[in-house]
């Protein structure tokens, strides 16, 4: 994820600066530079609980997640982001591999982040992943949300929904309120996915894929799409941001289409869901996720869930054909193939410019 400055606010044929035309936001000048608290990367130092704690009667559990480098360390491009670890057991006894690369952006933190935890319960299995714009945005999807719900009845379907659309975007609001940072023109996309009880449940906002590869016939594996990235070229997104009075369309000389306010030059969202992006709502951006549950399938190899530093150059395809030259045994090494993968083709296409790279992958089974 990044951040893209564009001059000349009035032109309607504004030129984008060639090392930020990849980059998922456009921000005119009158807004990006107005004063605002210098908080950008500062995570908040502990969690107060996540979605896990719905589970309580778990009997083991497991769990990393994004954290920040100490006060001063600035972190080189392709270095892991630090992590905080919980449970007795590592992810890799759980045949589940994460890696979250800092890209190679202009004067930016990794805005990446990402948690992954494992609960048995028995047959219970929690993964998820959170990639934010900007940093301080992602404790947000793993503070603990009130439901409204008793652990007994809540239906599993509605976790998305209720933590991307009510619980964060309040968090949205009071932080910004509290001046801790502003949520105008920083946000987050969001994939969250939860195995538990022979189903796999799926909610997502923006561009961060899921991705299921299954086992043909055959050997080889198949990948497929999980989630539909919410995008401007998208059809049902496009009607719906012009329904909401805001705009779609691509600059000069940069690559995604865009959302914008009318007759403004911004926010310049590559995507049209994401948490956070206020001053995008008026155009129709929402918090609001494509929600699904699914029976898990014997013929199920393993799960995907990355952000767009991945896919901006990786099909589905090859992504899960490089997983799938390494056992389960072996995940941790294998996602950090795809993101060197990723990095290499960062550097081919753009030269000196590469996302932030986050995957995580879960295995359902043995190889």
């Amino acid at each position: 994820m990044g951040c893209c400055a564009a001059k000349g606010l009035h032109s309607q044929n504004q030129v984008v600066e060639r090392d930020r035309r990849r980059l998922s936001v456009n921000k005119a000048e009158d807004v990006a530079n107005a004063p605002k608290t210098d908080v950008r990367g500062n995570v908040a130092t502990s969690l107060e609980g996540n979605i896990l704690d719905l589970f309580p009667d778990a009997q083991r559990r497991t769990s990393v997640t994004g954290a920040v480098p100490p006060d001063g360390v600035q972190q080189k491009g392709f270095a892991d982001k630090p992590t905080r670890k919980g449970g007795d057991e590592g992810l890799k006894n759980f045949k589940v591999g994460c890696a979250c690369k800092k890209g190679l952006k202009p004067e930016s933190p990794n805005q990446d982040d990402f948690a992954s935890s494992e609960q048995m319960a028995p047959a219970s299995t929690v993964f998820s992943t959170a990639m934010a714009l900007t940093a301080t945005m992602s404790p947000l999807l793993f503070k603990k949300p009130s439901l409204g719900a008793s652990r007994k009845t809540l239906n599993l379907l509605t976790i998305p929904r209720r933590l991307f659309v009510q619980h964060s975007p309040r968090q949205c609001t009071e932080s910004q309120t509290e001046f801790r940072f502003d949520c105008s023109l920083s946000g987050t996309t969001a994939t969250m996915a939860m195995h538990r009880d022979g189903a796999l449940y799926i909610g997502h906002v923006g561009d961060s894929r899921a991705v299921l590869a299954k086992r043909r016939c055959g050997g080889e594996l198949r990948a497929e799409d999980l989630t539909e990235d919410h995008k401007p070229t998208c059809e049902s997104e496009r009607r719906r941001i012009q329904a909401a009075g805001g705009q779609v369309r691509r600059l000069d000389g940069d690559i995604p289409h865009r959302v914008f306010l009318s007759g403004k030059m911004y926010p310049g969202l590559a995507m049209t869901r994401s948490i956070g992006d206020t001053v995008g709502v008026t155009a129709g951006v929402t918090s609001n996720p494509d929600v699904r549950a699914l029976k898990v399938q014997r013929d199920w190899r393993f799960l995907l869930l990355c952000s767009d530093g991945i896919w901006e150059f990786i099909t589905s395809q090859e992504a899960v054909d490089i997983i799938g030259k390494y056992p389960a045994s072996e995940v941790q090494k294998a996602v950090d193939s795809l993101a060197s993968e990723a990095w290499n083709r960062w550097i081919q296409e753009e030269g000196d410019v590469v996302d932030d790279i986050t995957v995580i992958c879960a295995w359902f089974g043995d190889d």
